[in-house]
């Protein structure tokens, strides 16, 4: 493209650690995809944070950081997922999402769920139903009216069917009841 590109100075830092401090201002922050988001970036965002306590993320630039994991597009642009044991040990809010039809097979955040089932067993199911309902909603902030059972909200409610209890199967299904 011919772009003259010889004003750039690197400065020897990740993206997230170069960019995150330009955010102030901002009320939620949402880092899409993070398949190659290392210990280094999640203990800056520690350091970077104001520690209100119970693994808030809220930053001292006054907003709170999602990681929103997309595994099937991770697997499907980059053939890898992300390091989602690493997003808990550092109690990282996670959130889901699908990308897009671009990179992904489907628009499904059941898929997704099943994908992260099959390759990370160990994580409770609850745990990743609350990244697709209310973690999604806070990250929008929608979780005013969305993202849980509570008076005055208004959740949407889908029953998933042919679990194994604690996994969705290959074979489970979403079904919209309301």
């Amino acid at each position: 493209m011919k772009i003259d590109n010889s004003f750039f100075r690197p400065g020897g830092k990740s993206s997230l650690q170069t960019y995150l401090p330009k955010l102030e201002g901002a009320k939620n922050v949402l880092l899409v995809h993070n398949s190659y988001t290392g210990e280094e970036d999640l203990e800056y965002c520690q350091r970077f944070s104001q520690g209100s306590g119970n693994n808030s993320n809220k930053t001292a630039a006054g907003f709170k950081i999602f990681f929103c994991l997309c595994p099937n597009a991770n697997q499907y642009i980059e053939n890898t997922l992300p390091p989602i044991e690493l997003f808990r040990k550092y109690g990282c809010s996670l959130v889901l999402g699908t990308d897009s039809l671009a990179s992904n097979h489907s628009l499904s955040i059941a898929e997704e769920i099943k994908t992260i089932c099959r390759h990370f067993p160990a994580v409770p199911l609850p745990e990743i139903l609350g990244w697709a309902t209310i973690n999604g909603a806070k990250a929008l902030q929608l979780d005013n009216n969305y993202g849980s059972f509570e008076p005055r909200k208004k959740p949407g409610i889908l029953l998933i069917e042919n679990t194994d209890g604690q996994n969705l199967k290959g074979n489970s299904w979403v079904k919209r009841i309301l």
